[in-house]
Formats: C-alpha cells, structure tokens, sequence
C-alpha cells in the first residue's frame, strides 16, 4: 500500500460508451484501473446505483474484489457503499474477506443514498431511515471486525446475539469514510475515527463545514484538535486553451444532469438548483497551471484524498485526462503542498 499526506484517486461510475456492452464496459475500467496502478494512483473508487444505465454498479462489493485481483498495489474503496440499503451482517462479512484476500488494500466509504426514488422505493428506505440506519450500523460493523470473541448488539434497526465474524479481517477506522453534511452522522464518525467524503458538486464552503463541524465534536469528546481524513471527490477536464476546457466541462454537465434527471423522479436531485456555471466552478478545469491552482487550493482547505472523475464518457479521453494530471499536474505538487498536509 502506498504511504503518503496527500493521496490521489479516480471514481469510477462504470459508464458505458455509446453502443457498449456492460461486459465491454466493466473490460474497459478494469484496464483503466490497472493502468492506473502501474502510473502510481493510490487508490480507485466505484459508486453504488441501482436501475441506473450510467452507472453499472450495484454490487459494488463484487466489483472492488474484481478489481483488487486484476491490480497489484492500488487500493479499491466504495464511494459510497449504501450501508442503509443492506443487511449491516452480510456488508461486515463481504469487506472482510476482501480485508483479509486483499491486505490493506481496502477501503470503504458509506452514505445514506441520494434522491433517487426507483431506489428508495425498491429498497424501502426514505432518506431518513437510511440516515438513522447508517449512523447505528457502522459503530456495530466497527465491533464486529475488531472483537475477538463473540459479540451482540441490540439496536433500534438491527439486532443479532453471540456473532463471531469469520474471517475476523481487523478492517480499522482508518479505511472507513461517511458521506455525510449532517452534525449527528459527523459526530458519530469523530467518535469512530471516520473519515469523511465530499461530493464532487460540493463547494469548498461545504468541506470547510463538515471539517470545523469534526474538529467542534473532536474537541467536545476528546478535547483535542483532531482533523479528518477529507476525501474530496471533483470532475475534472484540462485542456490547454482554458476555454475548449470549459465548453467540454459545460456540455459534459448538461448532459449528464439530462440523463441523471429520469433517475430522481419527483424529488429534486442534488444539483437541481445549481445552475451549470456554479456546477462548473467546483470542477477541476482549465489550462494545466489553472486546474494546478484549483487542486492547491483545495490542499489547503484541508483535503487529503482527492478523487477525480474526467468529465466525459469517451474512454480514451478519460484515460487521457488521468494521465496527464498525474504527468503534468500531480508530479509537480510537491512544490506548493500545504505545509500541514506535508507534515501529515
């Protein structure tokens, strides 16, 4: 496992290009991440959707120990596992055996699901229930992987007597994130040693939120100033003249708000009031020293894992994206990283 302050990422969304097939597809993003270890990525993200086209992840447990095997040092996360949608049991045995198959090579964010209502409906969880089970089931996941013996718990929404989890893979704090804006889910996560996870439509006023909010519970519970491992999730699209960038960004986010709109139903989706010049200006896009000046930017708001997502759904462009951020942009970091991130 690759060891360093600031970590770098790729979501991936399993998007088909026109006219592939979901086996081509799941070829395609195989070949990237593993393209992507061999370059020196850190870590690759799959998202969980469900009846979605644009999305072809929803056993993303299976998905992440395809990929743990077809790559040698990356590691593999959900972003974000549903943990609301799911038997808390069966999540705590799968990412055990991944833990244990995969060594440290595991990670794992979880949120409540957004407002998409084929999948609510069908899981028959609303926002809030799957809120409230969120927030019980990881502190009594967190018990299973780490108690040695048998171990019970009785909650409002799960329930079960004597377990001892086999394999016991010991998954630890450290790998674990939670999506969330929400004071009460914070809390919970400082008082587990969580992570946290910001959308990529998220605004850095809204990470700067959710971290002042981690550090106000750390120092409630702990009295001590402790900072949150951010995850931060951003589209991305470089180009040299500044303005292909942008109209290439721009034609990405309206389509993809298009097609992403038949997925919410009724409920407004998260981006619904943004219009897409504010969308835009919480992506990374430009020339290469303009989306360098965004990602320091973003550094020194205290992100430590940032995760791109190239916007498109042209294969190749994708691949080509990633590459030459890490060529042009990443590897020449080391100069401007936040002194804080640097020291860890």
């Amino acid at each position: 496992m690759r060891n360093k302050p600031i970590q770098l990422g790729a979501m991936l969304h399993v998007t088909p290009e026109l006219g592939q097939s979901p086996t081509e597809t799941y070829q395609s993003f195989t070949d990237l991440v593993q393209d992507l270890d061999q370059l020196g990525f850190d870590h690759a993200w799959v998202t969980e959707h469900h009846f979605n086209d644009m999305s072809l992840t929803p056993a993303p447990t299976q998905i992440m120990g395809h990929l743990l095997a077809k790559t040698e040092q990356i590691q593999i996360g959900a972003a974000a596992l549903l943990i609301g949608f799911h038997n808390p049991i069966a999540v705590a045995e799968q990412l055990a055996v991944l833990e244990t198959l995969y060594p440290n090579r595991l990670l794992c964010g979880f949120a409540k699901g957004g407002p998409f209502e084929s999948q609510n409906s069908a899981f028959k969880a609303d926002k809030d229930l799957s809120r409230a089970r969120m927030i019980e089931a990881l502190p009594a996941l967190l018990e299973l992987w780490q108690e040695q013996g048998e171990c019970s718990h009785h909650g409002e929404h799960f329930q079960w007597q004597q377990l001892n989890l086999q394999p016991n893979a010991g998954i630890v704090p450290k790998q674990l994130f939670v999506a969330t804006g929400d004071a009460q889910t914070i809390a919970m996560a400082v008082e587990n040693g969580l992570g946290l996870m910001a959308a990529q439509f998220w605004g850095v006023d809204k990470i700067q939120q959710q971290i002042a909010l981690y550090k106000h519970h750390a120092n409630h519970y702990f009295r001590e100033t402790v900072k949150p491992r951010m995850m931060a999730a951003r589209g991305l699209f470089i180009d040299q003249n500044s303005a292909v960038a942008k109209q290439r960004a721009l034609e990405h986010i309206r389509m993809f708000r298009e097609q992403k709109a038949k997925h919410w139903g009724k409920a407004p989706g998260p981006m619904a009031k943004l219009q897409p010049e504010e969308i835009l200006n919480r992506m990374l896009y430009g020339s290469p020293d303009e989306v360098l000046d965004k990602v320091a930017d973003l550094l020194q708001n205290g992100v430590t894992d940032l995760v791109l997502n190239p916007l498109t759904q042209n294969h190749r462009v994708r691949t080509e994206q990633l590459h030459w951020f890490y060529n042009e942009i990443w590897q020449g970091l080391s100069g401007c990283l936040p002194a804080k991130s640097a020291a860890g």
